[in-house]
């Protein structure tokens, strides 16, 4: 989906994800936009809402926050699949067809049918395994 079928909301929140280098709350992206004219939650929870409906955003579930997607050119938005630290809060997107073909065999032997699949491994990142050693 191009960037300009957005509304001009749903830009600028994808805008600032795309270049934050950490996750971001929705309250987080409602203090940084709030001087451009984004000035109520139910705005920016629209817009993020209409980007994860895109496959242009991701919702890390385990911190409540919301990353760009950087694989967005690939056919992935049922699948979701994150590394997390929890140390700096880093988030790192996985794309590995084999994680999500192996889900998809659980669910047929299961005789279960996966309709979103969110898949976040926390861990320590490369810099805070190193200061923790």
């Amino acid at each position: 989906m191009k960037n300009t079928s957005l509304s001009p909301h749903s830009k600028k929140v994808l805008a600032l994800l795309a270049k934050s280098a950490r996750p971001l709350t929705a309250y987080d992206i409602l203090d940084k936009l709030h001087k451009s004219g984004i000035k109520a939650p139910p705005t920016v929870y629209r817009a993020l809402e209409a980007l994860i409906a895109h496959g242009l955003v991701h919702r890390i579930e385990s911190l409540g926050a919301f990353v760009a997607c950087h694989h967005h050119k690939e056919d992935h938005a049922a699948a979701a699949q994150f590394a997390v630290c929890r140390s700096c809060g880093e988030v790192a997107e996985i794309l590995d067809r084999r994680l999500t073909t192996l889900i998809s065999d659980i669910g047929k032997h299961m005789k279960f049918r996966i309709e979103r699949e969110m898949l976040e491994v926390l861990g320590l990142c490369k810099n805070c395994d190193k200061k923790a050693a």
